[in-house]
């Protein structure tokens, strides 16, 4: 079971089950105890009141003056029953015994001892039974007064149930108490599992809040893990960029000596040379721009809106060669979309693409964002050649270049995806409605996403 709400309050149940189990026989024991108790009293007061009935004539005879007060003597077979032993011999019964009598064991106690038995009653019923010898005109006589256990046991049986079905009802009410009990318990964690959400979506920079003192270590443990992760990822950035412009002078010493060569005529192997330092050149862009990505800002989120971030990029691209010949239109949808991503990885991200919209489109370029609580779609479209659809697949992979005339590394759209795909998103090609290309870029902006296809702005 990996559920811990379930888990905690299977053992609450089962303790609770077990608890009022225990009390449930415990209460039935004790008023069966108690209605036992008082039933022999009652016997034993009709023993009292027999023995105050009986005379004994000057022949010597035993008679009663008048007949007990509880009727159920005088009823055949009623359930209650009365009898007087005399030198060993029955010498009265009561009219409810019928021509049967009591079975008694031998006599052992003192006169005014009450004795306490079960013995069987006339039709073979089990029945509780009381007898005290008593001296009578210096003349022992054993008074013996039974009743049918039958009345106990149904008066325990009634109580059993009735405690049954109350500690059924109070069981249901403690398990209630039970799981609103586990879920304050685990409040705590929702409000954890809260505040990473919020971290991961970069609207808070650390787990704040109040929480108890169990959860109070967790909380310092991972806030210093954060911490840890974001100082040596900004280390690790900072080491791959030093990396990076380190690897620019050599490079540039290699492309000065592929031009030395090709001025000497060889224009083949300067051609050659000059194609490896632009692989080289590209895969050094390629790693830097994820480098960048993948440092504190991802680490614990942020959260940057669309609209005036697109439209700076805009205004950057509209500055550069033949940005101010286009016409540039940012449809926003949606209203104020936010992403959950830092604003320098969108600027990578969404320069890339309108950098590659401006150098191929033919006179616009249009922008559009939608949202939705889940889902963020940005579309790129220009009027420009397009890519065949054969090659689509190789642009994205390889950051081929289709044209050498264009300037540029040929890997814009290939950083655009990594980007994407490391902030939880994906980049999709698609033929544009102008006969160029469409870029759509989607991004989660709370949870999960999926990509519709044929959603498009």
């Amino acid at each position: 079971m990996r559920s811990l709400r379930l888990r905690l309050l299977l053992g609450a149940v089962l303790g609770v089950s077990a608890a009022l189990a225990i009390a449930g026989v415990v209460l039935v024991a004790i008023f069966g105890a108690h209605v036992h108790r008082r039933y022999v009293k009652e016997l034993d007061d009709h023993l009292l009141q027999l023995a105050a009935v009986i005379q004994i004539d000057e022949a010597g005879a035993i008679s009663l003056r008048h007949e007990l007060s509880d009727p159920a003597f005088q009823r055949p077979l009623s359930g209650l029953y009365w009898q007087v032993i005399d030198a060993g011999r029955v010498a009265l019964r009561s009219r409810s015994l019928w021509d049967d009598s009591l079975a008694l064991r031998p006599a052992t106690s003192a006169p005014g001892v009450l004795l306490e038995s079960e013995s069987a009653g006339p039709s073979g019923q089990k029945v509780v039974l009381i007898e005290r010898t008593v001296l009578l005109q210096d003349r022992p006589l054993r008074l013996a007064v039974a009743g049918d256990s039958k009345i106990v046991d149904e008066a325990r049986g009634e109580f059993a149930l009735v405690v049954a079905l109350s500690l059924a009802v109070l069981g249901v009410l403690l398990a209630a108490a039970s799981w609103l009990q586990v879920g304050a318990g685990l409040a705590p964690l929702n409000t954890l599992r809260s505040q990473l959400g919020r971290l991961r979506q970069g609207r808070t920079q650390r787990l704040e809040g109040p929480y108890p003192t169990e959860l109070s270590g967790l909380i310092e443990d991972l806030n210093g893990l954060l911490a840890t992760q974001a100082s040596e990822l900004e280390r690790a950035r900072a080491n791959a960029g030093k990396l990076g412009h380190g690897l620019k002078t050599p490079l540039a010493m290699l492309g000065a000596e592929a031009r030395t060569i090709r001025e000497k005529g060889n224009a083949a192997s300067a051609d050659a040379i000059e194609r490896e330092i632009e692989s080289m050149n590209a895969q050094v862009v390629r790693i830097l721009a994820a480098v960048r990505a993948v440092g504190p800002r991802k680490a614990v989120g942020a959260s940057s809106p669309l609209k005036p971030l697109l439209e700076r990029l805009i205004s950057v691209m509209k500055r550069l060669p033949r940005g101010a010949e286009l016409e540039w239109t940012l449809t926003v949808r949606d209203g104020n979309v936010e992403a959950p991503v830092d604003a320098r990885d969108l600027e990578d991200l969404f320069g890339n693409l309108l950098d590659n919209a401006r150098k191929w489109a033919k006179s616009r370029v249009r922008i559009a964002i939608a949202g939705t609580a889940d889902t963020i779609l940005v579309s790129v479209d220009d009027d420009g050649p397009g890519i065949p659809p054969e090659q689509l697949d190789d642009v994205l992979l390889h950051g081929t270049r289709l044209d050498r005339a264009v300037p540029g590394t040929g890997i814009g759209l290939t950083i655009a995806k990594d980007l994407a795909q490391l902030h939880g998103g994906s980049l999709v090609l698609l033929a544009g409605a102008a006969g160029g290309v469409r870029v759509d870029v989607l991004l989660p902006a709370a949870t999960a996403w999926q990509y519709q296809s044929g959603w498009a702005p």
